[in-house]
């Protein structure tokens, strides 16, 4: 029986066979064969695209696609910075006009355009002039109300602000320690900034905070300028010294405002 029947399935197999060889040769079996190739194309197809995009991305860049991918990049970088700008510039607004809120000052805001340094003096340009109401004198201040300098030139649309570090800028200012001692805050070309002419009794200690003391023309009392960081203080002088670190960096100034006469 088991002869029989392995007989039987090889006589099968091989009568298949026979049939598949034959209707191929005489192509009996094209309306079969073409849809199942074409299904098998369209299954592939997904694959294929994959494979064509890798190889496509394993070729080497040519130098205009360098030159693009370099330029998308940039402009990544830029657009960073700039963010990282309004950032800093929207901060440093709030805190000008939290000031503000807080005292009974009229100002304009104002953007600075340039600034001039050498050995004779320290300046910055700002965009608010005559026809805005600024004038010479006028003063300038920065985030919470920190002294940067005041107006001596002012034109129809712009103006010009000394530093407090010019060597030619001269404010009254107070120490607030135990005296409030008072002194004569003068810059000294650019480089830094020294309170003179303190009363030699008086103890000043580095950390005291330097304001204005409204002594000066058009400059309120209570303006930020610095704090004490060094004393210079000789025993048959009749004034001491002090070198000051000013409230801000005055070498970078974007946005200030300029105290004007209340009209």
């Amino acid at each position: 029986m088991v002869t029989k029947s392995k007989t039987a399935t090889f006589f099968t197999i091989f009568l298949v066979i026979i049939f598949v060889v034959g209707f191929s040769y005489f192509h009996w079996l094209d309306f079969i064969e073409k849809p199942l190739i074409s299904i098998v194309d369209w299954s592939l197809k997904p694959v294929n695209s994959i494979k064509a995009y890798f190889k496509k991305t394993d070729q080497p860049l040519t130098t205009d696609d360098r030159n693009v991918l370099n330029e998308l990049k940039q402009k990544q970088k830029n657009n960073k910075t700039n963010i990282q700008i309004l950032t800093e510039e929207n901060i440093e607004l709030k805190k000008q006009l939290n000031f503000f809120a807080k005292n009974n000052f009229e100002h304009i805001g104002a953007i600075v355009l340039s600034r001039t340094v050498n050995p004779l003096a320290t300046t910055i340009m700002i965009d608010k002039g005559d026809k805005d109401g600024v004038e010479i004198d006028n003063p300038v201040v920065v985030s919470e109300g920190i002294l940067i300098g005041k107006v001596v030139k002012v034109e129809d649309n712009r103006s010009a602000v000394r530093l407090i570090n010019d060597n030619t800028s001269a404010i009254g200012a107070t120490v607030m320690n135990n005296d409030r001692s008072i002194g004569l805050v003068e810059g000294g070309y650019g480089l830094g900034v020294r309170m003179n002419y303190i009363p030699q009794n008086e103890v000043v200690t580095p950390g005291d905070v330097v304001i204005s003391s409204g002594l000066s023309d058009a400059i309120p009392r209570g303006l930020v300028i610095g704090t004490i960081e060094v004393v210079d203080k000789q025993p048959h002088e009749p004034f001491q010294q002090a070198v000051i670190t000013p409230a801000t960096d005055l070498g970078y100034i974007n946005l200030v405002s300029v105290i004007i006469q209340k009209k």
